[in-house]
């Protein structure tokens, strides 16, 4: 069987080819930058160059093969990231149905069935919606949030002790997934091609809060770290101090303010899929 992988050099996208090639499966991946061709033919996929947002040469990555992976990458410094994602998801269903794909399976995100008070999940809901507009056989894969994000505090956590958190109150757990995890559910999920469920809710192995975050980082940092608070209400000057548009950085808000409020939840309606990976191999990672 033969694979078309979007994101193969991203977080998930990367997991869903390695997996596809390990257990014997031709693999074409897609790059928007010609100078990383080397780099993934090394690795033994196919190559294939095409703008998430060309249907042409989306159309012509797509061609014969028997299912493809379907991702948005994030445009978060986009003026309009919303705009941007309805863009690219048509581009992505559009090439799939000129090339007569048999099977896709599309990165959903828990929340995904709200189309307001999500922030950056509503461009899933949009892409969610679409998909069932189009008629084409789509397996969604909701997964819950990146463990794989905390990463992004480690420098705080080892240089100051600190783990700041946007999810509160920090004695809560929220369902957390790893990359991996993700990664290898989408490559199952193809490889069942046609009988493969329409809908996935992918958790970790367990859910985790704030402070066991703090401890297991304590663990592999050899210090003390203690989760902090940050208040909802600047989670938006901060990203824009950072740069980020005013519409995104108020999407990042509107997000956490979501999972704060249990508003961001999964829906059980579709299979529930449990993941391997623990919040500890996941920091490994991130801490070497």
């Amino acid at each position: 069987m033969k694979y078309t992988v979007i994101g193969a050099t991203g977080q998930t996208g990367s997991v869903v080819a390695r997996s596809l090639k390990s257990q014997g499966h031709e693999v074409r991946v897609v790059v928007r930058d010609p100078s990383k061709i080397a780099e993934q033919t090394a690795l033994g996929y196919e190559v294939a160059v095409a703008a998430v947002d060309d249907i042409a040469q989306l159309t012509h990555a797509f061609t014969r093969v028997d299912g493809v992976y379907l991702m948005n990458p994030p445009a978060y410094f986009d003026q309009d990231m919303f705009a941007r994602a309805h863009t690219v998801h048509a581009a992505l269903l559009t090439a799939m149905q000129q090339a007569a794909v048999p099977h896709g399976v599309a990165l959903s995100s828990v929340g995904a069935q709200h189309a307001t008070g999500t922030g950056n999940i509503e461009t899933t809901y949009d892409f969610e919606q679409q998909i069932h507009a189009s008629g084409l056989n789509i397996s969604v894969l909701r997964a819950a949030n990146f463990l794989d994000n905390w990463s992004s505090a480690i420098p705080s956590a080892q240089e100051q002790g600190i783990l700041p958190s946007m999810f509160v109150p920090l004695d809560k757990a929220w369902p957390m997934v790893s990359s991996i995890d993700i990664g290898e559910a989408a490559a199952t999920l193809l490889i069942m091609g046609a009988e493969a469920p329409k809908l996935v809710e992918l958790h970790g192995p367990q859910a985790y809060s704030p402070n066991q975050v703090a401890a297991v980082l304590s663990q592999l940092l050899g210090k003390t770290v203690k989760a902090v608070e940050v208040p909802t209400a600047t989670i938006a000057p901060y990203f824009e101090s950072l740069g980020f548009p005013a519409l995104t950085a108020q999407a990042f808000q509107n997000m956490m303010q979501g999972f704060n409020t249990d508003h961001i939840v999964f829906t059980e309606e579709g299979q529930r899929w449990t993941g391997k990976v623990d919040l500890l191999r996941a920091m490994q990672v991130f801490t070497g």
